[in-house]
């Protein structure tokens, strides 16, 4: 799924017309259109009013936009349960994983260098189970609970810039 096709599913999940959705960024109907349609890219001026609008939306984005960096769990499992408590028991494990990884991980300079680059890559692959999980988690409690991103991240950062996170 590309951008535009998550736009697409948003749009038609809230009952929102193009013209809608357009008037609410506010850009040409258009323009989403052609999103859509993918003849033309999303300006990158728009991600982060478009990503206030949906976590799916803003997942996407981050996708593309990092190359994957930030990847999309939800094209690579798309029938992956989005209940809150199924997603809790999922990261549960991975975290159990991750730190099992990290304990493991071997950094000193007298191991073999591939065995180190191997406990590396281990504790790589679980990081990066963890993160997509949490972020969809993240996601699934904003839609749940109501919970508003833009504050909590603003919260978020007062909280690690005064030391207590």
């Amino acid at each position: 799924m590309n951008i535009g096709q998550a736009i697409q599913e948003f749009r038609k999940h809230e009952q929102l017309t193009q013209a809608e959705l357009a008037q609410r960024l506010p850009v040409d109907r258009t323009l989403i259109s052609k999103v859509e349609s993918g003849s033309r890219e999303l300006p990158a001026s728009l991600d982060p009013v478009l990503s206030g609008l949906s976590w799916k939306i803003a997942l996407k984005i981050a996708d593309e936009r990092t190359g994957g960096f930030i990847s999309n769990i939800l094209d690579d499992l798309p029938n992956l349960d989005l209940h809150p408590a199924a997603l809790k028991d999922v990261l549960l494990k991975d975290l159990g994983e991750l730190e099992q990884a990290l304990e493991g991980l071997l950094m000193a300079k007298h191991i073999d260098l591939e065995r180190r680059r191997a406990s590396a890559e281990r504790v790589w692959q679980e990081l990066r189970d963890v993160i997509e999980k949490t972020i969809v988690l993240q996601g699934v409690l904003e839609e749940e609970f109501g919970i508003d991103r833009k504050r909590m991240i603003q919260k978020h950062e007062m909280e690690v810039k005064r030391g207590e996170r």
